[in-house]
């Protein structure tokens, strides 16, 4: 819950960014950028860019603490990513693209 919270409070941030910098058309934009940078960090910890052999060799030798932070880490950028998706879904349509 406190990665949700923390990526509703990065996409609010990307939203007063873009309108005080740039313009208001670039709220989409940046808070998908945010969105597509933890979704990349989630991909990456839970394994899915990597084939089947190596998964198997990378959870053979891994510990159970090891394990349990790779998915925790996933997880946690996952539900960081959720809110700036929806920002940006949101504002995509509401603008009018």
């Amino acid at each position: 819950m406190k990665s949700f919270l923390i990526g509703t409070g990065l996409s609010l941030i990307g939203i007063l960014l873009s309108i005080i910098i740039w313009d208001v058309h670039m709220i989409s934009t940046i808070t998908s950028g945010i969105g597509f940078i933890f979704f990349i960090v989630a991909c990456i910890f839970s394994g899915a860019f990597v084939n089947g052999d190596r998964m198997r060799a990378n959870t053979a030798m891994e510990t159970k603490e090891s394990w349990i932070q790779r998915n925790t880490i996933a997880w946690c950028s996952l539900n960081m990513a959720i809110p700036n998706f929806a920002v940006a879904f949101i504002f995509y349509y509401y603008l009018g693209y």
